[in-house]
């Protein structure tokens, strides 16, 4: 008891403290869980319970009779990655009011590591473990545009609706779960970083997979709101192709970047063969034109999103929400 005690007293301390500093001041009171409400919800963190697993592991579980889902660092990776714990609780409590992020239940501080409970996503998470290299679970592709664009929302109140501009930093496949209606909702906010008022970006040092992370940042350890829309590019090539970050290619027998793997698929006639086909209940030929010219538009977002044509902007993060807003609409 005198462990989770000073655990309680230590985390309890840095929460406060990084509360403060997100959200100006005003923000809600989180609640707290015992540990051992949280170690009988898991089964002392069976994994049997595990329904997705990253640098953390997800467990579902049951509190007063609510499912929930448990999310607990490893301790293997904490070594490793600075993640910062509280900052997760924190702008997770300040983001649970949005319908496209995964809701703070509360959380439990008397573990040698924060535990945080969430709301329980029915359709569990995004990537499908069961195949290789934990790929996009088989949706149709009204639910993907759908994903990409809920995604893009969320990212897009981060950076605009608090004091200091937030920026997320580790948007991936795997920080995305679904709710019963597949609605989208984003989670981990640990990597996240603060912007001090008045700049357009902060040095820090440099984090996450090498592949996923915008070019300037990569360079030169200066984040910007760029950093989320690149990776937002990679998220929305991987809902069209089906495909992870890296592509190995039989054909010429070498490994290539997703958007280089998507780039070799412009060329009149050869479209169709990059589209991830669990997601098409018919024939290439068959596909619905007005799918094929969101596929096309889509396609053309995300590789501005990761600057993949030579001369042209990144867009801000509201410009691709809203241009995502317009292709669904297409018909």
């Amino acid at each position: 008891m005198k462990e989770e005690e000073i655990h309680f007293q230590k985390h309890g301390s840095l929460l406060l403290e990084e509360l403060i500093a997100s959200s100006g001041g005003k923000y809600n009171p989180i609640r707290t869980f015992s540990s051992n409400q949280i170690l009988q919800a898991t089964n002392h963190f069976d994994w049997n319970h595990v329904i997705s697993e990253d640098r953390f592991v997800w467990y579902k579980g049951t509190i007063e009779n609510r499912a929930v889902l448990i999310k607990n660092y490893r301790e293997e990776t904490c070594n490793f990655i600075p993640d910062n714990f509280d900052r997760d609780i924190a702008v997770s409590s300040m983001m649970s009011s949005h319908k496209n992020v995964l809701k703070l239940l509360g959380c439990c501080l008397e573990f040698p590591h924060p535990v945080l409970v969430c709301e329980y996503p029915e359709n569990g998470a995004l990537t499908d473990q069961r195949r290789a290299g934990a790929g996009i679970k088989p949706l149709p592709w009204n639910v993907r545009l759908k994903i990409a664009k809920e995604i893009a929302d969320a990212v897009t109140y981060l950076h605009t609706e608090f004091p200091r501009t937030i920026i997320h930093r580790d948007l991936k496949l795997a920080n995305i779960f679904l709710d019963e209606n597949w609605t989208a909702k984003l989670s981990s906010f640990s990597l996240s970083i603060l912007i001090p008022e008045g700049e357009s970006g902060v040095f820090d040092m440099i984090m996450g997979t090498t592949s996923y992370i915008e070019p300037r940042y990569c360079s030169t350890g200066f984040v910007t709101e760029n950093v989320d829309v690149y990776r937002l590019g990679f998220i929305m090539l991987s809902l069209l192709t089906g495909k992870s970050e890296f592509i190995h290619d039989p054909d010429i027998g070498n490994t290539s970047t997703l958007p280089e793997y998507v780039g070799k698929f412009l060329r009149p006639g050869l479209f169709t063969k990059m589209i991830d086909p669990s997601m098409l209940n018919s024939a290439d030929e068959n596909t619905p034109d007005h799918s094929r010219l969101q596929m096309e538009t889509f396609v053309e977002l995300a590789l501005r999103c990761v600057s993949f044509r030579p001369g042209e902007d990144v867009p801000q993060m509201i410009d691709v929400a809203k241009e995502l807003k317009q292709i669904e609409k297409q018909t």
